[in-house]
């Protein structure tokens, strides 16, 4: 009597236990994309958005390391480190006079 009474209580218990442990999943592939998009446009603003959206994928990052798996990933900070190192030089061929230019 006490076995059989004791498998449907273990079933019982199941139904309400395994629900519970279950993790929510999310879906960085979005969001990835997203990123990957406005990486692409990171050449044509200023260093100060660049170190911003920088820091907004680190913090997507450190929230979800997955994310590090992501095909775009090394793309996305290909484009950050792009856009850090460009120097743009602009040459005036009006003057004819001594030109210095320090870095």
């Amino acid at each position: 009597m006490k076995q059989s009474l004791f498998i449907p209580l273990l079933l019982l218990m199941t139904t309400f236990i395994l629900p519970s442990c279950e993790k929510d999943v999310f879906d960085i592939n979005p969001q990835m994309e997203s990123f990957y998009l406005e990486s692409v446009q990171l050449s044509t603003v200023t260093i100060d958005s660049v170190k911003s959206f920088s820091s907004k994928v680190n913090t997507f990052v450190t929230m979800y390391p997955v994310a590090k798996e992501h095909r775009r990933y090394e793309q996305i900070i290909d484009n950050i480190n792009t856009a850090t190192l460009n120097i743009t030089i602009t040459v005036n061929t009006d003057y004819d006079g001594e030109t210095i230019i320090k870095f």
